[in-house]
């Protein structure tokens, strides 16, 4: 199944609910013992260096956790916020690091938040906290000064530009929804506004979804990568829970951006509770968007249990939404006994369900039985499917074993576009691809 995963959406999702915690801290030691921790560490301004006192025994909170703490929410220098940064991060107790680092963001102001940036990223990516530390940061500099963090967004190449630009915007957008949404209107480049647009979609639904949902709703239906923005929203409404995202799913306008927040709702409805989130799917069995949350539905409960799964899916209105789902049931049974999922395939009846049918189990057998596998793919009676299912199952074979492959490719009896298209390097993604 399509289980996207998206890494750094999810680490930043951790790091705001730290950042939030952070805010909370109380100042509870005077200036004058700030002072005094300072001294005694080499008058760094209250902030201790990579060295000092880590290495006191276990169970003893460290001289640099009881500056941070001192610290409190004080504002710091530029210089003085890179130093406070290099003992965070020389910190090797996960625990520790993430409370200093919540405890160092109450400090964060306009003034030293390019520091802070800076200074996550010039140092060693040495553990797992690296990305999740640097999209908080910059997450939290949208939240105080969004035009200028949106600046140094800017200013970074490549894949750095984009989740930086996604983590400052969605800091804007949670804090400044207006001067975001302005900012954003106003990048004259197509693509720096697409990944701007995914930050500010994720910093409005954090402040109000029903705002959020309108917003996308405005825009042009053309807009690039629109569903990706519903998906956004959809993953917070999840973290409301679930019931209330596959409520709001169901009611927004039909079309398309239905159709993709619907299924990232079944993607994780079907895991916590398939039967229910069959039945709640099934309400949009005729409906062209209902596909991929249907499809998802039908994947993930075949993996559970395909008997359960199958007899679901029989119960659908027959069409393109019930043919796909019994194509990703059958693929699942077929990991598990292709023998059995052969068998019931062979007894459908001819048609288009039973095409897509094979075409499913010829994909996944030919992991297996690569020659079986292309005999069922020429056994589809559509030409269009056929075709397509031959050129992928074939390609499929070919990465594995290139040598018998093309024996087979050079015997076998295939038009030429057929033969052209098992041969060209790279595989294109079609409908019924396994994914």
């Amino acid at each position: 199944m399509g289980k996207t995963i998206y890494l750094h959406g999810f680490w930043l999702l951790i790091a705001i609910g730290t950042f939030l915690v952070g805010r909370t801290v109380q100042v509870s030691t005077s200036e004058g013992e700030r002072e005094g921790a300072a001294r005694r560490d080499g008058g760094s301004g209250g902030v201790a260096g990579a060295g000092g006192s880590e290495s006191r025994r276990a169970g003893e909170r460290s001289e640099g956790e009881r500056e941070m703490g001192a610290l409190g929410g004080r504002a710091l220098s530029a210089e003085s916020m890179k130093i406070a940064i290099a003992s965070v991060l020389a910190d090797n107790d996960p625990v520790s690091r993430q409370r200093r680092f919540a405890e160092l963001l109450a400090s964060l102001t306009p003034e030293n938040a390019r520091a802070a940036v800076e200074a996550v990223r010039e140092a060693p990516r040495s553990n797992w906290s690296w990305w999740q530390e640097l999209n908080l940061l910059t997450y939290a500099w949208g939240r105080i000064d969004g035009e200028s963090a949106a600046a140094y967004a800017m200013e970074q190449e490549g894949r750095n530009k984009e989740w930086t630009m996604a983590s400052v915007l969605a800091g804007w957008a949670n804090d400044d929804p207006v001067g975001a949404k302005e900012w954003v209107a106003g990048l004259e480049n197509e693509d720096e506004r697409s990944r701007a647009m995914r930050g500010l979609v994720q910093g409005l639904a954090q402040k109000d979804i029903e705002a959020a949902t309108q917003f996308v709703y405005s825009l042009d239906p053309d807009t690039p990568r629109l569903n990706d923005y519903i998906d956004s929203i959809a993953r917070q409404q999840l973290s409301l829970g679930m019931e209330q995202a596959a409520a709001w799913s169901s009611t927004l306008p039909d079309g398309p951006v239905k159709g993709s927040a619907l299924q990232a709702v079944a993607r994780e409805f079907v895991r916590s509770d398939p039967a229910r989130a069959a039945e709640w799917v099934s309400a949009f069995g005729e409906d062209e968007y209902g596909e991929g949350a249907i499809a998802e539905v039908s994947e993930e409960w075949a993996e559970q249990d395909h008997a359960a799964a199958l007899d679901w899916v029989t119960t659908l209105p027959a069409g393109e939404n019930r043919s796909r789902a019994l194509g990703e049931t059958i693929s699942e049974w077929a990991r598990e006994n292709p023998v059995e999922a052969g068998e019931y395939v062979s007894a459908l009846p001819a048609g288009g369900e039973r095409d897509v049918a094979i075409g499913a189990y010829a994909r996944r057998l030919v992991d297996r039985e690569p020659e079986a596998a292309l005999e069922w793919a020429q056994s589809i009676e559509q030409d269009g499917l056929r075709n397509e299912t031959i050129a992928r199952t074939a390609r499929d074979w070919m990465r594995r074993d290139v040598v018998a492959a093309s024996e087979w490719l050079e015997g076998a009896e295939l038009p030429e576009q057929v033969a052209a298209q098992i041969l060209q390097p790279g595989e294109d993604r079609g409908r019924w691809e396994r994914r």
